[in-house]
């Protein structure tokens, strides 16, 4: 689970507006629409009060392809997203220790400067772009990003347990007939990242006994996080068929206790769940990471 990271860089210039369109082959967008289409450390331009472009480079980079068409660039605070399972209250223990101004989103970006931060809080993963609306408290702090983020990197753990006392520890076991448990290790933990169901913190080989004097090998994955358990092996139950073809067993257990399917809602059967997880798993994860998990399993269909 990523707790933070840097969000886009912010430069905002005066200069010919059609030649810097036609250099970084952009077309004009809002703040809020470039904001929420942008990765970290790329680069938003923005052109006037309602006109931003995104450009799909690091900031320095993108300033030096339009130096020659700008008579005037002003560099805005660096952002950092951080995620919380509680926005609000994490953004008041950070303003009470760096002494930071709640303001809005956008307010934010454009009155800082280049010597100042930004955060951005969410309980939406960060592993994806986030949009304006998916922000639930932003600050502005009157420090540079080096001693902010060496702020946030000692101390965010604590400022996370503080905000939620009540996290879970959950133990995921991967099993499979077929032995191909290094694809399906490698689906699992592609899911649990993009998805930032949680913080791994440890994970390894060990033996379960489905049945009396019956031994077989599972991997273990411990992972300690806020997401309730049933929607993390509702998302995990579509890892487990590929239309009518089963690749793996996925069990979720929670204080010792395995979480039955019929728990997850009223469904037909396993493979009616199955395949509503797997349509929702689909939904839920980035294209990167679902191209990633697609590959592997045509592999593993491709070997019978």
């Amino acid at each position: 689970m990523r707790s933070f990271r840097f969000g886009p860089g912010i430069i905002c210039v005066k200069g010919d507006k059609n030649k810097i369109l036609k250099k970084t082959k952009t077309t004009p967008l809002s703040l809020s629409e470039a904001l929420a289409k942008s990765d970290e450390l790329d680069t938003i331009i923005v052109l006037n009060t309602q006109e931003a472009i995104l450009v799909k480079m690091y900031p320095w980079v993108a300033l030096q392809n339009i130096i020659h068409y700008v008579e005037d660039a002003e560099s805005k605070g660096i952002i950092i997203l951080i995620r919380t399972p509680n926005p609000s209250k994490t953004s008041e223990i950070i303003k009470e220790r760096l002494n930071g101004k709640l303001l809005d989103p956008i307010e934010a970006i454009l009155n800082s400067s280049y010597n100042e931060t930004i955060l951005m809080l969410t309980r939406r993963p960060i592993t994806r772009p986030i949009r304006i609306e998916d922000v639930e408290a932003s600050l502005l702090l009157p420090y540079n990003f080096h001693r902010v983020y060496g702020s946030i990197i000692l101390e965010i753990p604590l400022i996370l347990m503080e905000t939620l006392t009540e996290w879970k520890e959950i133990i995921i076991k991967v099993y499979d007939t077929a032995r191909k448990y290094r694809e399906n290790i490698e689906r699992l933990i592609i899911a649990v990242e993009d998805l930032d169901l949680g913080f791994i913190v440890g994970e390894g080989w060990d033996w379960d006994y489905p049945r009396p004097l019956l031994k077989v090998p599972v991997y273990k994955l411990k992972l300690f996080t806020w997401e309730d358990p049933r929607r993390i092996k509702f998302l995990l139950k579509g890892l487990e068929y590929v239309g009518y073809r089963r690749l793996c067993d996925i069990d979720v257990i929670v204080e010792n206790k395995k979480i039955e399917w019929i728990e997850l809602g009223k469904f037909r059967s396993k493979f009616d769940l199955a395949s509503r997880a797997r349509e929702e798993l689909e939904r839920s994860l980035s294209e990167e990471a679902l191209e990633k998990i697609k590959s592997i399993e045509e592999k593993l269909l491709s070997k019978g």
